[in-house]
């Protein structure tokens, strides 16, 4: 990177780079410098740095909890990556000053905390400007997974970044399910999906797909309801544990390494202590309950699949949920009226994300973020799963949803348009019945018809405008009423009650005041495509008389596949294949204490069952991505892989690769000079998921080339190369050096 330059560099949640433009720079620098990496949570800099120390990356981190720290490793260049809570930073400028030449960048991660209008504002990440005048021409990188146009530019302003380049990756993280289900009870919400009994059993861990017994994340609002849970699973024999502010620092790193080593299944974590866990195998987030925002709820989802496997992301609420949310972000705000106002519109976006069964999940969340689907003027043949795709006028779809999902046909549906301009007239007139100082729920009543108590105390059950929605239920205007809060008819103010607690009043805007003074009958307020909850009930259906039992083409083709062991049943057994060998991973994990994909990565198994090698000879010379294992007891486990390869095909008669391949680069030459660790060629411009994958190979190779000797923290008395041999950080960036000359 240029001296002074600036970078705001936005990528999607989920492995998709953005640490990797930080950790980039020192190993490829020729001198020894080092990235300063800002970062609000000590947890995610701790499994950061775990993770780097095992790829043979000097790095520690500094803050609460942080090692004890020396800067002058800094300038020596033992450390190549350095992360600080931004309370550590500010409170050590001076130090800072004294090591600025040893650095090549600052990196800023998760910069939308510096954004008063983001949604997770910080107001200590405002003063990081002191931190970027201190440091001068070190060009500055500012990093995040969820910001609006509005809010790049508030960061840019608040650091004052004049010449800045943006970055913006796209949003779509196609391995995602979305799903929203209503809130129950614990145990009806989540038998089916964790498998409950009311017996309980001993499950092994299984994060080859999404089953009952895969890694989970469950995000809930409170510490009491955290620990009602945790205990609910534990109880029904799965390996749970609560996550949140009330447990020491000691139990937290405790839970967060059994989490990462699967000897925990469930973590039930509180939002903000939630978004510390990275672990890359899970395949499911619960939200039990609403999150705060659209942005915290891509945030939080983003923990899921970020080994670019399938996974879930279930939401369960009901509209207390909601309420209870806004109350929440009213007492946790410690900015002004203003900013509370903005808060409440960003959940307002999110409450009508949960509430709309009719418009595709993922195409909301990337129009919020500034994207549009594909249009196409044809149905293509295979829709990609997880592409979001609009042909014609009809709704844009991506099959990867439980509204899409919940289409018979998931592209040709014909779309449906709704006029709802007398409801919304006679909901604006109820909310100013109420004068602007209530919720939700009174002006609801109101239209309905409902004789409750506020009313009577009110006297609002002699106002003119009670029962004028009669026509509709009171569960219509409550589901109604987002709506026309999103169309900006509404809007909610924070108040207080004589307790001194915080509420969200609801009153009518100035567009709506003047809706309501217009003489102007004509329609003003459509919905398109009407969603399900207010629309008008179906037709109940005529009887359906079976004729002929006869089984259908489809059906009978798979049963004709399966019994003669075509194509289907060769993908299964390689997908079992895949799962022990996953299993033998686990073990060897547990028996290093290091997480499985810093040992051997998801796509390299799945390499291995597709190739099915006779030999680790075989393997090394023909499965991609393989690290070259060579040092004890690591060359073990490739050991341990090939014998349950051979083991699954001597037991279903599967053939298997004997003989290394002729050539087994088929890299174009020019690729071919880069260490053999790298199996994924670099093709055309790199992506970010490119240099992702690289960086993991190459630093594998660099451990291996330094013999697999640990990297602890503490800097170390003197730097010698051993048996003649060049090592330490220059050997490691030479690896890197040969990328950069692609």
């Amino acid at each position: 990177m240029a001296m002074g330059l600036a970078l705001v560099v936005i990528f999607r949640a989920g492995r998709a780079g953005k640490s990797v433009c930080f950790q980039l720079p020192p190993l490829c620098r020729r001198g020894q410098r080092c990235a300063l990496v800002i970062s609000p949570l000590i947890s995610l800099m701790q499994d950061q740095v775990h993770t780097l120390r095992q790829r043979q990356i000097p790095s520690t981190h500094c803050g609460s909890g942080g090692d004890s720290f020396c800067w002058s490793a800094v300038t020596s260049g033992h450390y190549r990556v350095v992360y600080m809570s931004p309370e550590f930073a500010l409170g050590h400028l001076a130090e800072i000053a004294g090591v600025r030449q040893a650095l090549c960048v600052l990196a800023i991660d998760e910069a939308h905390c510096i954004s008063a209008w983001g949604h997770d504002f910080r107001p200590v990440y405002q003063q990081l400007g002191r931190l970027r005048e201190v440091l001068g021409q070190v060009p500055t990188m500012c990093l995040t997974a969820t910001c609006t146009k509005e809010v790049r530019h508030d960061i840019q302003r608040s650091l004052g970044l004049s010449d800045c380049v943006h970055i913006v990756g796209p949003m779509n993280r196609p391995n995602l399910k979305y799903i929203v289900q209503p809130r129950r009870t614990f145990e009806e919400d989540l038998t089916h999906i964790f498998g409950l009994s009311s017996h309980g059993s001993e499950r092994v861990i299984d994060n080859t797909q999404i089953e009952p017994t895969s890694s989970t994340i469950v995000y809930v609002q409170t510490k009491a309801r955290c620990e009602e849970l945790a205990a609910l699973l534990s109880r029904a024999g799965v390996a749970a544990a609560s996550y949140h502010a009330g447990l020491p620092m000691q139990d937290r790193r405790d839970i967060h390494r059994a989490f990462l080593m699967d000897e925990l299944q469930v973590v039930v974590a509180t939002i903000a202590f939630g978004m510390g866990i990275d672990k890359a195998s899970i395949r499911r987030v619960i939200h039990y309950g609403a999150a705060h925002s659209l942005e915290s709820y891509v945030q939080q989802c983003g923990r899921a699949g970020r080994d670019g496997e399938d996974a879930e992301c279930i939401t369960f609420f009901k509209p207390q949920d909601l309420q209870e949310a806004k109350t929440l972000i009213l007492q946790g705000s410690k900015a002004n009226d203003e900013h509370s106002r903005h808060l409440l519109l960003l959940h307002s976006k999110l409450a009508a994300f949960l509430a709309d069964s009719s418009q595709c999940r993922r195409v909301r969340l990337l129009q919020h973020f500034g994207e549009e689907p594909q249009r196409l003027n044809s149905e293509p043949q295979e829709p990609r799963k997880g592409e979001c795709i609009q042909v014609g006028s009809l709704p844009a779809c991506c099959s990867w949803c439980d509204v899409c999902q919940a289409r018979k046909l998931p592209i040709t549906n014909s779309p449906e348009d709704g006029d709802f301009t007398q409801e919304c007239r006679i909901l604006l007139q109820c909310v100013s019945a109420c004068g602007g100082f209530t919720g939700s729920a009174l002006p609801c009543a109101l239209a309905a018809g409902q004789l409750v108590d506020k009313l009577k105390a009110r006297n609002l059950h002699r106002h003119p405008a009670f029962g004028s929605g009669r026509h509709k239920a009171h569960s219509w205007w409550k589901a109604f009423l987002p709506h026309v809060l999103r169309a900006g008819f509404l809007e909610e103010k924070p108040a207080k009650l004589a307790n001194g607690l915080s509420y969200a009043a609801l009153s009518v805007s100035e567009q709506g005041l003047r809706r309501m003074r217009s003489t102007d009958q004509s329609a003003f307020f459509r919905i398109s495509p009407v969603p399900s909850d207010l629309a008008a009930p179906p037709p109940k259906p005529a009887p359906v008389v079976l004729r002929s039992p006869a089984v259908a083409p489809e059906v009978a083709s798979a049963v004709q596949r399966s019994e003669s062991g075509g194509a289907d049943s060769l993908d299964i057994k390689k997908q079992e294949l895949y799962r022990r060998l996953s299993h033998v991973r686990q073990q060897w994990m547990r028996r290093l204490d290091i997480m499985g994909e810093s040992l051997v990565s998801n796509p390299v198994l799945r390499m291995l069952a597709e190739i099915r090698p006779s030999s680790v000879r075989v393997a090394q010379q023909t499965v991609p991505g393989l690290p070259q294992l060579r040092t004890e007891p690591l060359a073990s486990l490739l050991e341990a892989l090939v014998s349950e390869v051979n083991k699954m095909c001597r037991e279903h008669f599967l053939p298997q690769q004997t003989e290394p391949r002729a050539d087994p680069d088929d890299r174009p030459p020019k690729f071919r000079r880069l260490p053999t660790t790298f199996g994924t060629a670099v093709s055309g411009t790199p992506t970010a998921e490119t240099l992702a994958s690289a960086f993991s190979e190459a630093s594998d190779a660099a451990c291996n080339r330094q013999d697999a000797r640990t990297c602890d923290a503490s800097p170390p008395e003197a730097t010698s190369a051993e048996s003649g041999g060049e090592s330490g950080p220059q050997a490691q960036s030479d690896d890197w050096l040969a990328l950069l000359d692609t």
